[in-house]
């Protein structure tokens, strides 16, 4: 346990049992000071704590006698500590933890944040979209099987709404190499998700909240790795390696995944008779539908120095290569169209408190390279029979594509914070970002006047959002406020186009400047139990891919506005330890001009404005110990968002179109121990069940007559609607001795049921996966 400085100490070490084996998942509390931490797989812990000259630890583990250990500074410098618990067969229950750890700390903060612990899952062969997805208030949507597009919704705002980021940096500057449909759960320590108001420190333009992927913290020295391989010929590997000198001062350590799948699942599609043109509906499989993604970062920096807690450097190497069997939708098959990203990034993070001041700073600079293969002259059926066509130079377009698209990069975050006195802390955090495209495509389109290819037109995009906030504690700790202000710039230019990406020959430039507040208050009655509420005026500046495009199948828009929004948040939360834990929330959004993502022409997609939308909505969620083996959770999320003042008959209070409003899971989990000698199993099992929506806007008066829409029909033809679906998925963790080794099998849709999701892409069925997890101390 060495020391970390004058103000602060450094306490880490390793929990083994009798045996010498690590323990993970023991609870470590530092007392008086009511500060906890659990070790991690290898059995090791790390925190930071006030200098005192001496400590009360307590360690304690189910199954293992408590131990309470004094530690002095002295104590401290030997440094590669161990602590050895003694079986206890007669402890049964539970361990009581008076502290809490950064991840239940999370969960109480004045700001709504939904809490994933991922390092509780890392041994399943689960997705983080899937963990996400069991959450209450959240869906992630997506347009196929492994590496297809994702997109969040939360709380009624979708996409680029809910903002992305990664230990606090926005994730633009990773472009689609790292993302919550890609990144293996074993990379992560936690995912907050926060709903409506965001901390200053992430200080993003978003509307109806951010999702905040936080890393695994940096340990003494280790190795992990994961191999999984499931139906569809899908692969995916992973390895987390860390070195660190006895000092405490040095660490270098890689980051790195890979996943391959060849998507072939089974879907229901229209087919057309080459001879008699009759259309029939037909299942097939899908035939050019694979996807490979790598993705490597290499790091290495400085801590615990006088000059810097942290300095850390670091280079990130990605590369996609993605088949492209349909477009935004499943209207028409492709079979040889491919898409390619690929960049190396580096990265430089600055950390220090000077006492009272705090500072945090990220650069990066990056380019970004996209490219699109479209020179097959001719098309394919869903047999994948190809149809020559001389007069076609592409399947997905008359004129084909041969784009490749730059994208240049420079992000910087900047994160101050003051504390100005024991109940308050100050922060401001300004990120800004810039961004270039330009590329060029032989095939693509040109300007009208000048025949010029329109990609070597450059296009730039500029955007800075500021943030300063307040904290303040009250009442004895009883009542906890944030307020917030931001302020919003952007500016852009480039080539004005049409919604089917044709040049019109006009270069354009537009800016922005606006400002927003937010408000959150959390008030803590005697125990666990409390409330929240939160109020916000909010901004969200259109991102450039959703004005330039994607160079993909994603359509330019040049002429979208931002989009505002006053969001209202109140929520409520009790737990009883070892028993059960409530939420309850609520929440009311009235938007302007709110971004959409919409089909085009069947294969392509585009945000557009929609001018007013306003609705509310409610989540619930429950956990329930059943016994001392065996948990139950269940969550369900109601939300209603309409559209107003369209002087439309047929769209006016219309659902908001291609937006679920009705979801629901329910979970068991249960842990067997001393299964042989050493062993124990965890065993689980997940409901999700999603209500019918609607690909369009419906009116009123067709939507089903059931208490809010809730059972019954709606009364239009099926094609324009998005069916119920439930998914039953099941599966196993078997330790056989030891934290080291893992073997995690899962049954996911295994009733096989047919799940349509975003746009009405159908999604795979019935699949298995096993996963091998290996950690070397």
């Amino acid at each position: 346990m060495p020391a970390a400085g004058q103000d602060t100490s450094f306490l880490s070490g390793t929990v083994q049992d009798s045996h010498g084996d690590p323990l993970a998942g023991a609870s470590i509390l530092v007392q008086d000071l009511n500060k906890t931490t659990f070790t991690d797989s290898t059995g090791m812990f790390q925190m930071t704590v006030p200098f005192r000259e001496s400590y009360t630890v307590v360690i304690q583990h189910i199954g293992y006698k408590k131990l309470i250990q004094k530690m002095t500074q002295k104590d401290l410098k030997r440094g590669n500590l161990v602590f050895p618990l003694h079986d206890d067969h007669t402890q049964l229950s539970e361990v009581q933890i008076l502290g809490r750890t950064e991840t239940q700390q999370a969960k109480l903060q004045p700001i709504k944040a939904e809490i994933i612990n991922t390092k509780a899952v890392q041994e399943q062969p689960s997705t983080l979209v899937e963990l996400m997805n069991r959450s209450a208030g959240i869906r992630i949507r997506q347009t196929g099987g492994l590496g297809s597009s994702s997109g969040l919704m939360m709380n009624g705002f979708q996409d680029r709404a809910i903002k992305n980021f990664r230990d606090g940096i926005p994730l633009d500057y990773l472009g689609a190499g790292y993302n919550i449909s890609l990144v293996p759960v074993n990379m992560l320590e936690r995912v907050e998700v926060y709903k409506g108001v965001l901390p200053t420190g992430l200080g993003a333009d978003a509307l109806g909240g951010a999702v905040n992927m936080v890393t695994k913290k940096a340990l003494y020295r280790y190795a992990e790795t994961s191999y999984e391989i499931a139906s569809f010929n899908t692969h995916r590997a992973s390895l987390n390696a860390l070195y660190s000198d006895t000092t405490r001062h040095f660490f270098v350590g890689t980051d790195a995944f890979v996943n391959r799948s060849d998507n072939d699942y089974k879907v229901d599609v229209t087919v057309t008779d080459l001879e008699t043109a009759a259309r029939r509906p037909a299942t097939v499989r899908l035939f050019h539908n694979q996807f490979t993604n790598y993705y490597a970062e290499a790091y290495g920096g400085l801590t615990n120095l006088r000059w810097a807690d942290e300095l850390r450097v670091g280079l990130t190497w990605f590369h996609i290569n993605r088949q492209n069997q349909y477009g935004a939708t499943m209207s028409q098959p492709f079979g040889a169209s491919v898409s390619r990203q690929h960049s190396i990034i580096p990265t430089l993070r600055y950390r220090k408190r000077f006492g009272k001041l705090g500072i945090d700073q990220f650069l990066t600079a990056s380019n970004i390279h996209t490219a699109q293969v479209d020179t097959v002259r001719g098309t394919y059926d869903w047999y994948g029979t190809f149809i020559p066509s001389p007069s076609r130079l592409g399947e997905i377009s008359l004129r084909g594509s041969l784009s490749d698209i730059k994208f240049s990069y420079f992000t910087s975050r900047t994160h101050l914070s003051y504390q100005l006195a024991e109940n308050h802390l100050a922060e401001v955090n300004v990120v800004s970002t810039n961004i270039g495209r330009n590329g060029r495509d032989p095939m693509g389109l040109t300007l009208p006047q000048t025949g010029q290819d329109i990609l070597a037109l450059p296009a730039k995009y500029y955007k800075v959002v500021g943030a300063a906030g307040i904290q303040s504690v009250f009442l004895n700790d009883k009542l906890t406020n944030n307020l917030i202000a931001k302020f919003f710039h952007y500016n852009t230019s480039t080539i004005n186009v049409d919604i089917y990406g044709t040049a019109l020959g006009e270069h354009r430039s537009t800016s922005e400047n606006s400002f927003g507040i937010a408000e959150a208050l959390k008030y803590a009655f005697a125990g666990n139990t409390f409330l929240r509420f939160s109020v916000e005026a909010a901004t969200r500046l259109p991102e450039q891919d959703e004005m330039f495009g994607d160079g993909n199948f994603h359509r330019s828009n040049f002429l979208l506005k931002p989009e505002k929004s006053t969001n209202i948040n109140l929520g409520f939360r009790t737990e009883r330890r070892g028993a059960y834990t409530l939420e309850v929330n609520s929440f009311y959004r009235i938007t302007k001009d709110l971004i959409l993502k919409v089909p085009i022409d069947f294969l392509f997609t585009q945000n557009q404005n929609v001018e007013n939308v306003k609705g509310l909505g409610f989540e619930t969620d429950l956990s329930v110990s059943l016994n001392r083996w065996l948990r139950a959770n269940g969550n369900f999320t109601y939300q209603d968002f309409r559209l107003f003042d369209t002087q439309n008959r047929q769209t006016e209070k219309a659902r908001l179109r291609n937006t679920p409003y009705f979801f629901a899971n329910l979970g068991l989990n249960g842990t067997i121990n001393q299964i042989g000698n050493r062993g124990r199993m965890h065993l689980y099992y997940y409901f999700t069940f999603v209500r019918e929506y609607y690909l369009n806007y419906v009116p009123k008066s067709l939507e089903p007559d059931g208490f809010l829409g809730l059972w019954g029909k709606a009364k239009f033809d099926a094609p324009n609607i998005i069916p119920n679906h439930g998914l039953h998925s099941a599966g196993f963790t078997y330790h056989p001795g030891g934290e080291r080794f893992s073997i995690g099998f899962q049954a996911k849709n295994f009733l096989n049921a047919r799940v349509y999701d975003n746009f009405r892409i159908q999604n795979a069925g019935r699949s298995l996966h096993l996963k091998l997890n290996y950690t070397l101390k």
